[in-house]
C-alpha cells in the first residue's frame, strides 16, 4: 500500500520535467550590397563602394553583416559575419540577386556551396558561400545588381507567444504533492507514537509478572508499528525532496526563459537601418543600402 502511494505521488512529478522546447523563428535580418560587373585589367570584376562592407560591432539586434563580395574567375564569392549566439540557437542563411529590371535570381542548389540553408549550432564568426559560375550564368558585363543576404535567427524562444511564468495554477500541484508528503511523514509519527504505547504495554506487562503469552503481541505490534512508520516517514521526505527538487528546477528554468525572452522578444518587432552613399562611379548619383529586422 505504501509502496503504490509514493508510486503515484512521484509519477505525478514526472511529467513536469518533460519540458520540451521547440525551435522557433526569432528574427530575420537582411543586409544588402549593390555592385556592378565592369573591367578591370583585362578581366572582369565588381564594381562596389567599400562602404558598404563596413559595419558597427555585431549586436544581438544586427547580428548580421556583409563583409565582401568578389569575382574568383567564374565564382561569385561572399563573406559575411555572424554574431555569437547561445547554446539552442542557430541560422538559416539564404541569398537572392535582384537585377536592374528588378528580376529576382537565386542560385540553383548545386551552384551554391558554403554556409547556405540550416547552419549548425555554433557556427558564428566570418562565414562564406560561393555562387559557382555566376558570371557565366547569371552576371551580364555592364549591368548593375543588388545581393540580399537573408540571415534568419531559430531558437527555443516564441515571440507569438507570452513571457514565460510560473503560475500560481502551475504551482498549485506542487502544492498538493507536497501536502500528501506531509500526510505521509504524519501517518509516520502517529505509527511512532503508536509503537511506543505498543512497547510500553509489552514492558508494563514484564513488570506487573504477566505471562508470556500476553505480553508478546504487544512486543510484535510494536515492531510492526515500527516498520510501518519508517516507511511512511521515509516515502513522505523522498516526496516531498523530490517535490521541491522539480519545483526549484521550474521555478530556476523559468527565470531562464524569462531572460531570453527579454533578451530576444523584448525589443521592437521591427528596426530598419538605411544609409545613402555615393555609387562610387565618379557621378554624383547616391545609393540607398538597406537592412532591417523582423520578429
Amino acid at each position: 500500500m505504501q509502496k503504490k502511494i509514493l508510486s503515484i505521488l512521484i509519477s505525478s512529478l514526472f511529467p513536469l520535467l518533460l519540458l520540451a522546447q521547440k525551435k522557433n523563428l526569432i528574427y530575420t535580418q537582411r543586409d544588402t550590397i549593390q555592385f556592378e560587373v565592369v573591367e578591370r585589367s583585362g578581366k572582369l570584376a565588381l564594381q562596389f563602394n567599400p562602404e558598404q562592407t563596413k559595419h558597427a560591432d555585431i549586436t544581438t539586434s544586427y547580428f548580421m553583416a556583409i563583409t565582401d563580395l568578389r569575382l574568383e574567375d567564374a565564382d561569385l564569392q561572399l563573406a559575411y559575419e555572424l554574431g555569437a549566439t547561445e547554446k539552442g540557437f542557430n541560422y538559416i542563411s539564404s541569398v537572392l540577386l535582384l537585377n536592374q529590371a528588378g528580376r529576382v535570381i537565386t542560385p540553383l542548389p548545386f551552384k551554391a556551396k558554403g554556409d547556405l540553408g540550416s547552419l549548425p549550432e555554433g557556427t558564428v564568426g566570418l562565414r562564406s558561400m560561393t555562387w559557382l559560375d555566376a558570371l557565366e550564368d547569371v552576371l551580364i558585363f555592364g549591368q548593375k545588381y543588388q545581393l540580399v543576404l537573408s540571415t534568419e535567427l531559430w531558437g527555443n524562444v516564441d515571440c507569438a507567444d507570452v513571457r514565460p511564468a510560473f503560475t500560481l495554477s502551475q504551482q498549485l500541484p506542487h502544492l498538493g504533492i507536497a501536502a500528501g508528503g506531509l500526510i505521509l511523514t504524519g501517518i509516520g509519527q502517529f505509527q511512532k507514537s503508536k509503537k511506543i504505547d505498543a512497547y510500553n504495554t509489552y514492558k508494563n506487562y514484564h513488570a506487573n509478572g504477566e505471562s508470556y503469552e500476553l505480553a508478546q503481541p504487544f512486543f510484535e505490534q510494536a515492531k510492526t508499528y515500527e516498520k510501518d512508520a519508517r516507511l511512511y516517514t521515509y516515502a513522505g521526505w523522498a516526496v516531498l525532496s523530490l517535490d521541491a527538487a522539480v519545483y526549484l528546477y521550474r521555478a530556476f528554468n523559468t527565470r531562464a526563459r524569462q531572460k531570453q525572452y527579454d533578451k530576444y522578444c523584448g525589443k521592437q518587432s521591427f528596426s530598419l537601418r538605411l544609409d545613402t552613399r555615393p555609387l562610387g562611379d565618379g557621378s554624383n548619383a547616391m545609393q540607398v543600402q538597406l537592412a532591417f529586422n523582423l520578429k
